[in-house]
């Protein structure tokens, strides 16, 4: 059976008053007397809401400017009394009346921790000490007390006095477990910001904590018959707020392609770029001076395995491009279905372009600040691996780079070399990138691609990168994310004609790897740090 409550005295201590005035007036309309401190007092006052001051009750009144007021033997007794005959008879001896709802609601600290410049002294000011203690309590006796913690719950909890008079066990169950969530993530709130101030140079700490609270239900898991669901990173950017501007529902593997997708471009701000994205993996990436060519040329790289691919670019769509981006109906083209695509703006006009096609089935995504996260993580078997995220706008010192083998690069190809090793770093290892491009003035003004792979092996990646770049390779740069270890892989780009190869350099066979690259005169960069990516 569930066991119904009918409160008889509710406890409202609350710093957000959004949906106060009618809540209260539902619980007055039912006979529930309100206890209230001073802020909410006033406020219930001021809408003819018949209140009492909690202090009244009290042996001591509101201290030290307010920074005391629940932090009482009597209200605690109160609330986490047992409806049982010791607790009770304790309870009368003391002149105490149970206390069976509390409602309740923080300072607003993560508010304030937003706000720029900020002091220290101001957050401490807003830590609540009463408030988390009180709904702490309320929730581990739910059997007897109603915890409403947060004003979401006003309309659930009104709702059921309105068609009950009571508030069922079951209802006062899922309050209590969300009570303990929210107390939970304000206290990894206060933990997270105040590292800021008083730990900033550590940077894995003792105790790790993630709070995330659920954005929405995914449209399915990775495959349909798994469900999923997507949560914001509590206190950072995150691409939770990008907006979907059109299109249907997303799913888990979407989420995925539009974050590895959005990476991609990052480090490439400068020059408008294109990137086409297959599960995870880069299908074709350029840039160009206009969207328009950045985004043909990345999607000629490997047209087949762009479709249904999510395609992301860095510059805002115009019409030029819309007309080129997913598949073009009743057209024999170089179009293909898009899934996706994600950009920072979409001229108006661009934008029902796209929405016309391929029976109005494109998800537009448009994006707007990245993530702050300061960590990379990964879970696997119930442990986590945390780690500092890649700063894609950190670039090679050049200074730092060698060349090994008797063939050098021109300044020109150079300039391709080192476009090439920015997007191998965005490669799942093993990587390879074939790519070329066109630089005028001195300056490179577009690159492209024409193969990126990873295998589980490297020459195996250079097997795949070559096999699609075909005859397109002769005369090409590559790039390697780990060194080369042995001769074979550059054995197969010497004989598809690659000009130029940037790898890290540092395996053992090094000398073998140069004398190969010597026999088919192929200049060798050492770039002397590698970039793996798992």
């Amino acid at each position: 059976m569930d066991n119904g409550i009918k409160p008889q005295i509710a406890l409202i201590s609350v710093a957000d008053k959004t949906g106060l005035i009618p809540f209260a007036q539902i619980l007055h309309k039912h006979n529930i007397k309100i206890l209230a401190t001073l802020g909410t007092y006033k406020t219930l006052k001021e809408s003819n809401i018949p209140c009492e001051k909690i202090e009244e009750r009290l042996r001591y009144p509101e201290m030290l400017n307010g920074r005391v007021k629940t932090l009482q033997a009597e209200i605690f007794s109160a609330i986490l009394a047992k409806r049982e005959k010791s607790h009770l008879q304790q309870l009368e001896a003391y002149n105490i009346q149970p206390i069976d709802m509390v409602v309740c609601n923080f300072y607003p600290f993560e508010k304030t921790a937003s706000l720029p410049n900020v002091s220290i002294e101001k957050l401490i000011e807003n830590i609540d000490i009463g408030g988390p203690s009180l709904v702490r309590a309320a929730a581990k006796n739910y059997q007897y007390v109603v915890v409403v913690p947060d004003p979401k719950y006003y309309n659930q909890v009104a709702e059921e006095l309105e068609n009950t008079g009571f508030i069922s066990l079951s209802t006062r169950q899922k309050l209590a477990y969300s009570a303990f969530s929210i107390v939970a993530a304000y206290d990894i709130a206060i933990h997270r910001e105040l590292k800021k101030y008083l730990n900033p140079h550590e940077l894995f700490p003792e105790k790790f904590f993630i709070s995330a609270t659920k954005f929405e239900d995914a449209k399915y898991g990775e495959n349909p018959n798994q469900r999923a669901a997507v949560y914001k990173l509590d206190g950072y950017k995150t691409m939770a707020e990008w907006e979907q501007l059109f299109g249907e529902q997303r799913s888990f593997n979407n989420y995925l392609d539009i974050g590895k997708a959005y990476e991609i471009l990052k480090g490439f701000e400068y020059t408008p770029a294109a990137a086409t994205v297959k599960h995870g993996n880069i299908s074709g990436f350029a840039f160009a001076p206009t969207l328009a060519e950045a985004y043909t040329l990345a999607h000629e790289c490997d047209p087949e395995a762009d479709y249904g691919c999510a395609t992301v670019v860095n510059r805002k769509v115009d019409v030029e491009s819309a007309k080129l981006i997913g598949k073009n109906p009743g057209v024999e083209d170089k179009s293909v279905y898009t899934e996706i695509l994600i950009a920072p703006d979409y001229d108006l006009e661009a934008l029902e372009i796209l929405k016309a096609k391929q029976k109005k089935k494109i998800r537009i995504i448009k994006y707007h600040e990245p993530s702050n996260y300061p960590y990379d993580i990964r879970i696997l078997e119930g442990v986590l691996l945390v780690q500092e995220p890649t700063d894609y706008n950190k670039k090679l010192d050049r200074s730092k780079l060698t060349y090994p083998t008797e063939e050098k690069p021109d300044p020109q190809t150079l300039e391709k070399l080192l476009a090439a090793w920015e997007l191998v770093r965005k490669v799942p290892s093993n990587g390879i990138v074939i790519a070329d491009g066109k630089v005028e003035n001195g300056k490179l003004t577009y690159f492209w691609t024409y193969g990126v792979a990873s295998f589980r092996k490297r020459n195996g990646a250079v097997k795949i990168a070559l096999d699609n770049a075909g005859k397109r390779a002769k005369g090409a740069v590559a790039a390697s994310d780990g060194f080369f270890p042995f001769r074979d892989s550059i054995d197969l780009l010497g004989e598809a004609g690659i000009k130029a190869v940037i790898q890290p350099g540092g395996s053992i066979n090094d000398e073998k790897i140069i004398e190969a690259a010597n026999e088919y005169n192929i200049a060798m960069v050492f770039t002397h740090e590698r970039a793996f990516k798992h």
